[in-house]
């Protein structure tokens, strides 16, 4: 993985050096991981909000039974 996934994150320098050691020690994870950010059908940010608020809501649901 010649590319970091951080070199295209702006992140602070450690945080990018500690990224490239993860990705180092962890090569499977992030090459799935940069294969389902890559992914043109991945959900928007609003289908992302409206996802975790029905999970929320669900969970009310089922803490109130």
């Amino acid at each position: 993985m010649g590319d970091s996934s951080a070199s295209y994150i702006h992140m602070p320098v450690i945080t990018s050096t500690v990224w490239n050691e993860l990705e180092k020690e962890n090569k499977e994870f992030f090459e799935a991981y940069t294969e389902s950010q890559s992914k043109e059908d991945k959900m928007s940010e609003e289908e992302t909000s409206q996802m975790i608020q029905k999970m929320i809501s669900d969970s009310s649901k089922d803490s109130d039974d």
